[in-house]
């Protein structure tokens, strides 16, 4: 038999693709690393740093989120020792390696340059989906992919080390946070319909759903039990994760639906998903398995989309972008390669498209590279002449005490290198209930440092939101100096 001659693009595609790959990569973690504004806030920067200097997640570090995302930045502390390095790295290691793992999934399923389209595609839609915030969806965004990729409703007989692998990521999952058993429980739920769906025996796809779930659960057991070594208890962690959620309180104070301008960019950014649903019709009529494969990253992708609610910024679905790049371009390639409409017709409409998605997302990119002023990082760069201002007044030593304290000006403490009382918590209203305030007050009076620094422009809403905290430290301290941008520096009274 002769073999088949591959043509001579045909051989160069493979290198052509992961060269242009590189060049994005690299180019996406330039933009991030030195032009592009960053939020890095006190969940990344001040509360690792807490907890590698002994507080403990939920006990005397309150957290509404299952705890895998900050123990995993804590845990690098000895490594990289500076705090905005550390989060900054953190945040453009997982841009990459998600981008990697988009390309990874689309190219598993469409080939080379459908992967090198998702791969743009996230890279483009980044910026506006917020991934400047390193948050929990920043690495829940990877998991997601890597959800994908094991896992293949129309696979005859998985082996057992994807089902263990699998649970496996389904509990990291969990762990990042708690919205991702929702997200999990549906991704799973679809391939166990759709295997029964497609003639498998019911037996066997519940034995191989038990495998799952009970590798999940390990999972998740085992990072109890390590909270329970550490901690002694699991109360303060079946509050925060359990108890105070479903309280109904962050619900009702903290709730916000999305803008027009966050709207209409979500509008743009899912304008192939009428044609990813149309697709999956077309394809389950023509008994074409692809109707499969599209049918889970549609059943990810929405469910995926919870974790935006009920504060929704765009940030929260960083996940969900990741998802979205590989059912866009996982569509292209179905609708180019099996659509009964002309080629002319279905490549002008990827063009299209294409050109929509490069110009709207695309401004973030240009106006980041033009900016000739020093970029900022939110929640720190503006803290950085605070700190020194104060440790002017206060001596190199002494420490504070943030009121009222918001992801804003937490990182103070950091920047100050001394630890608030040991009941780290916001001021924000849903966290000022009974019985937090009686906690953290509690903590104050224990261990009343020498100084409060106050913002005034919070002071108002502090006063009606915590009148125990406003009383205490009028009576235990006295106005020291005013700072330079109208914060006060009271100081504590001789006993």
């Amino acid at each position: 038999m002769i073999p088949a001659v591959r043509k001579p693009s045909d051989r160069w595609l493979p290198l052509t693709t992961l060269v242009a790959l590189a060049a994005l990569v690299a180019f996406q973690a330039w933009v991030y690393s030195t032009r592009l504004q960053l939020s890095l806030g006190p969940r990344v920067i001040l509360q690792p740093w807490l907890l590698h200097r002994g507080f403990l997640m939920y006990e005397n570090a309150a957290d509404l989120h299952t705890p895998l995302m900050p123990l995993i930045l804590s845990a690098l502390v000895p490594l990289i020792p500076d705090g905005l390095e550390r989060a900054k790295l953190a945040l453009v290691g997982l841009l990459s390696l998600t981008t990697l793992l988009v390309f990874a999934a689309s190219l598993r399923r469409a080939g080379w340059w459908i992967g090198l389209l998702g791969a743009a595609f996230f890279v483009l839609w980044s910026p506006a989906f917020g991934y400047g915030k390193l948050w929990y969806e920043s690495f829940l965004a990877p998991i997601y992919v890597l959800w994908l990729i094991t896992d293949d409703p129309s696979a005859t007989r998985p082996s057992a080390k994807s089902l263990l692998f699998l649970g496996f990521l389904g509990g990291v999952g969990v762990l990042l946070k708690q919205h991702a058993a929702l997200v999990f429980a549906a991704f799973v739920s679809w391939n166990i319909v759709m295997r029964w769906c497609t003639h498998h025996s019911l037996t066997r796809v519940l034995r191989e759903a038990a495998w799952v779930g009970v590798t999940t659960l390990l999972t998740i057991g085992s990072c109890l039990a390590y909270q329970f070594m550490r901690a002694g208890t699991l109360q303060g962690l079946i509050y925060w994760i359990f108890t105070y959620p479903l309280a109904g309180v962050y619900a009702s104070l903290a709730a916000k639906a999305p803008g027009p301008s966050q709207v209409r960019l979500l509008a743009i950014s899912s304008l192939v998903l009428p044609l990813s649903v149309a697709s999956l019709i077309y394809a389950a009529r023509k008994k074409d398995k692809d109707w499969l494969r599209l049918g889970g990253a549609l059943v990810l992708l929405s469910a995926s989309s919870i974790t935006a609610f009920p504060r929704f910024e765009m940030f929260h679905l960083q996940g969900t972008l990741a998802i979205l790049a590989i059912v866009s371009c996982l569509t292209v390639s179905y609708i180019l390669r099996s659509w009964p409409a002309g080629r002319l017709t279905t490549t002008s409409l990827v063009m299209v498209l294409s050109a929509l998605w490069l110009v709207t997302p695309g401004r973030a990119y240009r106006d980041a590279i033009q900016r000739q002023t020093p970029r900022q990082i939110a929640e720190y760069s503006a803290l950085v002449p605070l700190a020194d201002e104060i440790r002017q007044v206060v001596g190199p030593s002494a420490c504070v005490y943030v009121f009222p304290e918001s992801e804003s000006n937490s990182n103070l403490y950091y920047l100050l290198g001394c630890s608030p009382p040991r009941y780290w918590v916001f001021h924000y209203p849903w966290y000022m209930i009974e019985p937090i305030k009686s906690w953290a007050l509690h903590a104050l009076q224990e261990a009343s440092p020498e100084w409060v620094i106050y913002f005034p422009g919070d002071w108002r809403q502090a006063q009606e939101l915590a009148p125990e905290f406003v009383e205490y430290i009028r009576r235990h301290y006295q106005e020291g100096e005013t700072l330079s941008e109208g914060q006060l520096l009271l100081h504590q009274m001789a006993p």
